[in-house]
């Protein structure tokens, strides 16, 4: 007599993982680390970057081996918006020979990495926020630093810091979009 078909569970558990994976896959995020060192300082929430660690294909390299890194969870004023030299140099000088750790996120549209970045123990994109030199940028914030980054702004906002000094500010996207 022939074998005859009976679902057993290692069976329907691999078709249940499987469909799991397919359905909540756009929303696992993968992320890995980089260490080197910041070139250059182009504004407030973008440096170039010298790796250590073999950089990803698809990531824009520049002449001098350099990759442009976007601070992911935040956006500082553009350098010609106010308080937007104030926040370069403040990102200048939590980057300042320092060893950095990036944990990287995506790589944008640009070939851009966008991540998290880490002096020594620092979380320097939170420290933009915190400082009053970047807004938390909700579009783009990961768990589980969502909540650190609205409550630092939260702060820097009623103590008035940096930015947070003039009575409306505007943010960078809105200001992008109007000098377009």
């Amino acid at each position: 007599m022939g074998k005859r078909f009976s679902p057993n569970s290692s069976f329907l558990t691999s078709t249940l993982l499987i469909t799991i994976l397919i359905l909540f896959f756009p929303f696992i995020t993968f992320s890995f680390d980089l260490t080197g060192k910041a070139t250059r300082i182009l504004d407030g929430d973008t440096f170039h970057f010298l790796s250590d660690s073999p950089l990803p294909s698809n990531a824009k390299v520049h002449k001098d081996a350099t990759v442009s890194v976007r601070l992911r969870g935040c956006d500082a004023p553009e350098k010609k918006q106010p308080y937007g030299k104030e926040a370069m140099e403040n990102l200048k000088r939590l980057l300042a020979g320092e060893k950095l750790r990036i944990e990287v996120m995506e790589i944008d549209r640009y070939g851009r990495i966008a991540g998290y970045v880490y002096a020594d123990s620092i979380l320097v994109n939170l420290e933009q926020v915190k400082a009053g030199y970047a807004w938390a940028y909700a579009q783009y914030l990961d768990r589980p630093y969502a909540s650190e980054f609205y409550d630092a702004e939260k702060k820097a906002r009623k103590e008035r810091r940096g930015l947070w000094q003039e009575m409306n500010p505007k943010p960078p996207w809105e200001w992008r979009r109007i000098k377009k």
